[in-house]
């Protein structure tokens, strides 16, 4: 089995672990702007975006965002007619809600170290067994 590392979700309660190969090409950060400003208004107690460093290039890019909600407050913004605003729900645990938004398209050609990097990422980001509770 291919070797696991970690990255803190921080200020989210969580980390995520997966392949340690891919650990180095990601950062995070908060969400800002606008956006930002909306994910407060909207209820979210914490929010990090994830960032992947790309091997070819010096740009980092967005690869996913994460939330970390009250469940009513998560709930209250949910719409059937309309894709979530704050990511798919991963896990609920003690009223609070993780939510993660991940890319909507390949950000890089498959056949590319980059595209297989995020492929495996993608893999998994939607699972909750990927996420484990840290203080």
């Amino acid at each position: 089995k291919e070797k696991a590392g970690s990255l803190s979700l921080a200020p989210l309660p969580f980390a995520m672990e997966i392949p340690a190969a891919i650990l180095p090409r990601l950062s995070t950060g908060p969400v800002e702007g606008p956006f930002g400003e909306q994910v407060r208004q909207a209820g979210a107690t914490a929010a990090t975006t994830v960032y992947y460093n790309p091997l070819e290039q010096s740009q980092k890019v967005i690869f996913m965002t994460a939330y970390w909600f009250p469940a009513e407050k998560f709930d209250a913004v949910q719409s059937p007619d309309q894709p979530p605003l704050f990511g798919t729900e991963v896990l609920r645990k003690d009223n609070q809600v993780l939510s993660v938004a991940g890319p909507l398209d390949a950000i890089f050609a498959p056949d590319t170290p980059d595209g297989q990097n995020l492929a495996a990422l993608y893999g998994v980001i939607f699972l909750p067994e990927t996420y484990r509770s840290q203080p």
